[in-house]
């Protein structure tokens, strides 16, 4: 009786969490459908590896050479794409420190947005005071497009390093399609309310048929205080029940049966630490427990769906 009762219970949960994720997806797919049916097409066939792979036909080449005002001094093109071929994910680009003080400060001097919301608008140095205000806790706040009004992060995102990379991995032109400056904050939220911001489940982004980002941690970060999580090598090998599928988000257990531990990477750094990841690979966010975090991600693609 106690096993039926278990059961009944772990299927219980499973449909309350299938139904949570519909809610928070079904809106915005619905939408983007509606207003660019390219969209839908990509997202329906892009998690095809045979696709990714020659869809790169069809879009112009990229041609950058010159590569000596990068701000990346150390960092070798072709070793960073020798290894996104491979695992889908690079280790080791550090931003340097001007640039980094450029960013914490341009944090300290606008206000950036709770949850997702632009009307939860605050300054990050009163948080508390603005949680009270808004009668609400805070678990991410994004800053209002980094690269118009950073000219540190405007800069990165037109690094010719990083576009060279770009191109070489997908054999095509990069567009650039955006950045995001965001803290995740040390809270109690409960695993429902961190659904809304990519924390808890391993996903795979169907952004585009060809993607890239590149992150770049701004605060310390150690396995306490909400370090990346990436699945290496997953970006080509995946179950077929992993492609087909509605719902992308998958559980450690379901990430841990199918991957090898050595493969399932908690990305930790310091200040300035950096790394390329294809977001075909399993990933997560994970809650920081104990500081909060301060991330920047960089993305380009082959298509701009102005979303």
């Amino acid at each position: 009786m106690f096993l039926i009762n278990h059961r009944l219970r772990r299927s219980h949960d499973k449909l309350q969490d299938l139904l949570l994720r519909a809610r928070l997806k079904v809106k915005p797919y619905y939408t983007y459908s509606v207003n660019n049916p390219k969209w839908l097409f990509m997202f329906l066939f892009s998690r095809f590896q045979v696709i990714r792979s020659h869809i790169q036909i069809f879009y112009p080449k990229a041609f950058i050479e010159d590569c000596s005002e990068s701000i990346f001094e150390e960092l070798d093109v072709e070793t960073v794409v020798q290894a996104l071929q491979k695992d889908g994910l690079y280790l080791g680009i550090q931003l340097p420190p001007t640039i980094i003080e450029e960013i914490v400060a341009f944090t300290m001097r606008k206000p950036c947005y709770a949850n997702l919301n632009p009307q939860l608008m605050f300054h990050i140095d009163s948080k508390e005071l603005w949680q009270e205000e808004y009668s609400s806790f805070f678990i991410v706040s994004d800053y209002v497009d980094p690269e118009r009004h950073c000219y540190a992060i405007e800069k990165i995102t037109q690094d010719p390093k990083l576009l060279k990379i770009a191109a070489t991995y997908f054999n095509a032109k990069p567009v650039f399609t955006g950045s995001r400056l965001w803290w995740s904050f040390a809270t109690n939220a409960n695993f429902q309310e961190r659904l809304n911001f990519a924390q808890e489940l391993f996903h795979y982004d169907p952004i585009d048929y060809r993607s890239l980002k590149f992150f770049f941690y701004l605060t310390e970060v150690d396995v306490s205080t909400g370090p990346h999580v990436c699945v290496r090598g997953s970006h080509k090998n995946k179950k077929i029940t992993h492609q087909l599928t509605f719902f992308i988000g998958r559980s450690d257990h379901d990430i841990s049966q199918y991957y090898q531990q050595k493969d399932i990477l908690t990305i930790c750094g310091n200040i300035g630490f950096g790394f390329a990841e294809d977001p075909f690979c399993f990933h997560k966010g994970t809650p920081p427990q104990q500081r909060d975090r301060l991330m920047l991600q960089i993305e380009y693609c082959l298509n701009n769906y102005h979303f």
